[in-house]
Formats: C-alpha cells, structure tokens, sequence
C-alpha cells in the first residue's frame, strides 16, 4: 500500500508537488547531458564542473517553470497599475475644469445641464469620463498639466492618484482657500494650484457660494422638522457632547492609561508604561514609508535614494519620484489613447455609481420637502 495514502491532504499535496519537480528535474539533466547542442557547450569545461552546473541548473529551471509566471504576472500588474495612475492623473484635467465650473454654478453665474443641486456634482466626479458638458482634453491642457506633473516643485500626494480622493470637495478646499493664511497651509491640490496660477483662476474660490447657501436654508428646515419626529430616547442622546478622548475603548490612549492608573499596582503600571511606548501607533509618515519599502523592494532596477534627514521621508520621496517618472512616461500614450476614443466616438464604460445615485436622491428630496416646509413650491427654481 502507497503511504502518501494515508497523509493529511496537505501533506499529500506537498509529496505530489515533489514528486513532480523531482521528475522534471531529471529530464532537465538527461537533455542537457544528452543534447548536442549543449555538449558544444560543455565541451571547453572540466567534467565535474558540467555536472554541478547541470544539477544546479536543473534545479534552477524548475523554480523558473513554477513560479516566474507568478512574478512575470506581478510585474506585468505593475506596469498596468501605473497606466491606470497614468490615466487618473489625465483625468485631473477634466475634475478642474469641473471644479471651476461648479465654483460658477454655485455662485450663479451659469446653468448647467442636468444640475440640479450641490450634490450632483459628486455624482460627476465620480462619472468623470461620462460629463458631456465638460469640452474635450485639448493639447494645450494637456501639455500644461506635463508642465505641472514634470515640475520638480511637485510632489505626487498618494491620495491624489486613487480612485477616492474627492476632487469636487468644494466647502473643504473653499473654506481652506479662504482661511488659510499661506499658500504652505493649502490643502487644495496641487494640480489646481498650479493651474490657478497658470491660468488666474484662483479668484473662483473666493465667489460666493450662493446655490449653497439656498439649500442649506432649506436642508434645514427638512432635518429639524424630521428630528421632531426622533424617539425621545435618541433625542436625549443627539445632546450629549463628548470630546473624542472620552471615548471607552482600550485602543483609546487616553482612557486605557487612566483605568491602568486607577486601579492596577504600580509593578502593572511601569509594565503598562513601558510596553505602551515601545508600541506606539504608526504615524502617517509611518505607513507611508512601509508603503514606499515595500514598492520599492520589488522593483527590478536600482532606484537612488533621495537624501533627507528623516529615513521614511528619504524613503517616501524616492518612491514618489520613481512613480512621478514613470506616469510622466505614460502619459502621452494615455492621451494618445483618449485621442483615438474621441475620434473614433469609443465611450468608456460607466462607473458603478449606485450608491451615490441614491445619495442625490435622497439629497434632491430634502431640498424639495424642505422647500414645502417652508411654504414654497416643491422644485430646484430658486
């Protein structure tokens, strides 16, 4: 009886994967014993040394056979995942000329097909590629946004070039634009300030927010009559106000220490304090020097090290400027391709948007209850 039968099945799996790799092994000596073409290989070496190289090459090609489609597959993903970051920073043009396009909308200084209320432009950002009632990519924006990208003042934000970062977030950046007393405390875009620069358009944040202003009045009267209605028990809990330390967790710092402080013996407490501190939490700068490592780690070339007198900065910088370089290669094929799309009439495939399409309605129906609330005709004329 085959023992291997009576092996736990991973066991069994291991046996048969060695089994095989041994067999192929095997076959790889007997050609490259046996072969012509390889004996002129061999012919100018010493015996002993063929027959090490073969059982070691042998061995080598099977690891080859196994897994360099894995790591083949991998690089290849690399390559595509930086097209697609390629083809989110082209996309960028058109989120700007979108934003600028809101900032009027909002102060009413234009209509715009379809737009209804202020929450229809996060449906648009997310439908980027669909908007209609944004003009084509031209040339020259194209080529003013390699200006930007090819800036050696740009440092390309991780955030920015995923597929969650809000580019429509109008009352975060308007509020930071309009409060922020320089240009270091922005938290607006790069790419915008560096357009609003170029073209003068920075003035669009400081219009005002009319559009906005209408709906809040109105958004208002919808939840304060709708909280009328909350049980008295939710209502009651709605006014109790907490500072975010107040929190009862033990991932919270500040309550953990305070309990350990309390109640444990002072042997527990320098134990506590001493554990505590040599785990403290990963800042920011943390992850993304992790992020970078392991970006960097597996790549096939040799990258320089950006000099910096924090290591993770030194780390974050170089990973930065590697992806910087390689969308900067990109890109002109990407515009080449949209270019093609747009003669052609190709139109890109629609987002999933279900959720946010559900969120405007929900939006839209404030408003317009809202509206009745306060005696006024239930549409989006005001």
């Amino acid at each position: 009886m085959d023992n291997k039968e009576n092996l736990p099945a991973h066991l069994k799996q291991e046996v048969d994967q060695a089994q095989k790799e041994a067999i192929a092994r095997m076959e790889i000596e007997y050609d490259l014993r046996n072969e012509l073409k390889y004996k002129k290989f061999f012919a100018g070496y010493h015996p002993s040394d063929v027959e090490e190289f073969i059982k070691a090459y042998s061995a080598r090609k099977t690891t080859w056979i196994n897994w360099g489609k894995f790591y083949y597959e991998h690089n290849e993903d690399h390559q595509l995942r930086f097209y697609n970051q390629a083809l989110q920073c082209l996309w960028q043009i058109q989120q700007k000329k979108l934003f600028n396009l809101q900032c009027q909308w909002r102060s009413e200084k234009i209509k715009l097909p379809g737009v209804l209320a202020t929450i229809d432009f996060r449906y648009w950002e997310n439908n980027i590629k669909q908007c209609t009632f944004i003009s084509p990519i031209t040339q020259w924006e194209f080529e003013l946004y390699l200006d930007y990208i090819q800036s050696d003042e740009v440092e390309l934000d991780p955030s920015e070039a995923d597929f969650e970062f809000e580019w429509q977030d109008y009352l975060r950046f308007s509020d930071e634009y309009n409060s922020a007393k320089d240009e270091e405390e922005l938290i607006v875009p790069l790419w915008y300030q560096f357009y609003d620069n170029r073209m003068g358009t920075d003035s669009l944040m400081a219009l005002p927010d009319i559009r906005g202003d209408k709906e809040s009045k109105y958004l208002k009267a919808y939840y304060e009559d709708a909280n009328k209605h909350l049980p008295g028990e939710k209502s009651d809990i709605l006014k109790i106000e907490k500072k975010d330390s107040d929190y009862l967790s033990v991932y919270n710092p500040a309550i953990i220490e305070k309990f350990v402080r309390m109640y444990e013996d002072k042997e527990i407490l320098r134990y506590f304090l001493s554990y505590e501190k040599s785990h403290k939490p990963m800042e920011f700068a943390d992850e993304l020097a992790e992020m970078a490592f392991k970006e960097l780690r597996d790549l096939n070339e040799e990258i320089p090290i950006k000099a910096s007198s924090d290591w993770r900065e030194a780390l974050i910088d170089t990973w930065e400027e590697y992806r910087r370089k390689q969308i900067i290669k990109l890109l002109p094929l990407v515009y080449e391709d949209y270019l093609q799309k747009q003669e052609l009439g190709i139109s890109y495939e629609p987002e999933n948007t279900k959720e946010i399409v559900l969120e405007m309605e929900e939006w839209r129906t404030a408003i317009t209850k809202g509206r009745e609330l306060l005696l006024e005709p239930p549409d989006f004329n005001f």
